[in-house]
């Protein structure tokens, strides 16, 4: 995590930002209910989400079978809430009404409504969410919990709570659960659960984690697991051991497993130490081939010390991203002489796809992604689950092989959002505008130049791809198109 990023700093894709307006997307219609096609579709279960936007998306799309949803009420700098859930085929978006905000599910392919939630209160902005050109979140976030037998769409935000007028506003992460593959209007969520800052207010190392447990909202000194029954327990005295040793987590990267906490040792801030499930394996027993399970590295001079390998970089669904090293470190603010990445097994450790490169670290601070930075693009897994991308690398999971897009000096870094389930991943290149839109084979890592007017897919859903753009307009779309058959 950034430190210099935002005070109380996620992930994801998109950005805006100012005070929350009071109204409803798409203003109200003449029968009362919200704009957008948020809530409350009527007889037609697809009303109110006609595709209207023209883009020009990459070739496997058809750009006139769609839907789309407009967010007028979305400040500006604020990300787009949404979030795909494969194994329902569905997507879920917020609206905001005058009652609170309103998560709807929609079928990805033709975009029917299957649920609408009640609405739901976040709590009040803090002063700083409130201010003009500000990089803290203002707007909730959805985050899927893919664990146990059933998903949910958690519905997250950060702002301050008190119990009454006769208490004091704390600071507060609240968060709801709802089932993905729920059905109905003004469904209440499955649970519920605020974390209240213990001090009053959260330090500026405040990170949310999804995992298949539920939400685990971590800074530098405290540490909740919000489950999706909305229990909210005190994940401090987690105990991880690695290498027979107990720990201290890494509150940078972390992750509320089925069976326990997962994460890193930090070890002097070297970058290493390895990880580990609490109760569970660790990274000794995950080791991938051609690699030790131990790294050197010189601390002071004529002297090496040994430490057990490997660290996480980031998790999606039940599976981590790990980085492992390769050779000798010269001194403990020296990288690793080379690295690969590896696809591990949440509940197992077991190794699913490696690659000859080094993966990108994903930030979970709760505060405003910016999609020109890789480590704010989180990993993302096709609808079939065969493939993986994460950075610029792409992870075939059922041969083992991951390819690295990065190759030759003076190439432009290329950052993957998403992949489909043909093996074709699609991003951007370069950090800088004017960024080139690619797509890059899994089958071979080469990477294709788009057309400079394509948008490129921030997700995709079964059947359909996820696009979040302005479509030359002046309010943030998503607009989710057809695949071309």
């Amino acid at each position: 995590m950034r430190i210099g990023k935002t005070a109380t700093a996620l992930l994801l894709a998109g950005g805006l930002i100012g005070a929350l307006s009071a109204c409803s997307s798409g203003g109200d219609r003449a029968d009362g209910t919200p704009g957008g096609g948020a809530a409350h579709g009527g007889t037609d279960s697809t009303a109110g989400v006609a595709l209207t936007s023209t883009i020009t998306a990459p070739a496997a799309f058809d750009s006139g079978k769609g839907w789309e949803i407009k967010a007028d009420w979305l400040p500006e700098g604020q990300p787009f809430p949404f979030a795909v859930s494969a194994k329902s085929g569905t997507v879920a978006h917020l609206d905001k009404t005058e009652q609170g905000y309103v998560l709807s599910v929609r079928e990805a392919a033709s975009g029917k409504l299957l649920s609408t939630g009640k609405p739901w209160q976040a709590p009040k902005l803090t002063e700083e969410q409130s201010a003009d050109h500000t990089s803290a979140l203002a707007v909730p976030r959805i985050s899927l919990i893919t664990g146990g037998g059933r998903e949910f769409f958690a519905v997250w935000a950060r702002g301050e709570k008190r119990k009454d007028e006769l208490h004091d506003f704390r600071q507060a992460v609240s968060a709801a659960f709802y089932p993905a593959d729920a059905t109905g209007k003004d469904l209440a969520p499955a649970g519920a659960g605020d974390v209240e800052a213990p001090d009053g207010e959260f330090d500026n190392q405040l990170s949310v984690f999804p995992g298949a447990g539920g939400l685990l909202v971590r800074s530098s000194s405290d540490n909740f697991l919000v489950s999706p029954d909305g229990k909210v327990t005190d994940n401090g005295d987690a105990k991880v051991r690695i290498g027979g040793q107990s720990v201290d987590g890494d509150y940078h990267m972390a992750f509320p497993g089925r069976d326990g906490l997962v994460t890193n040792n930090k070890h002097e801030g070297t970058g290493e130490g390895g990880f580990g499930v609490d109760g569970g394996w660790d990274s000794a027993q995950a080791i991938p081939p051609g690699v030790e399970a131990v790294v050197e590295f010189e601390p002071v001079s004529n002297s090496v010390e040994r430490v057990p390998n490997g660290h996480v970089v980031g998790a999606v669904g039940d599976l981590l991203i790990a980085g492992w090293g390769k050779g000798k470190k010269e001194s403990s603010a020296v990288t690793v002489s080379e690295e690969i990445s590896a696809v591990h097994d949440l509940a197992t450790g077991r190794v699913r796809a490696t690659a000859p490169c080094e993966t990108a670290s994903t930030s979970y601070a709760a505060g405003v992604p910016q999609v020109t930075e890789r480590e704010d693009v989180p990993a993302a897994v096709s609808p079939d689950g065969r493939y993986l991308v994460k950075g610029g690398n792409v992870f075939d999971l059922r041969t083992g092989r991951g390819t690295c897009t990065d190759k030759g000096e003076g190439a432009k870094e290329i950052t993957l959002s998403s992949v489909g389930d043909d093996g074709i991943a699609y991003g951007l290149a370069g950090e800088e505008a004017p960024r080139t839109p690619v797509s890059v084979s899994a089958a071979t890592g080469a990477a294709e130049p788009l057309s400079e007017k394509t948008i490129t897919p921030t997700a995709m859903a079964k059947g359909a791809g996820v696009f979040i753009t302005h479509a030359g307009q002046d309010t943030v779309r998503m607009i989710v198109l057809g695949l071309r058959h």
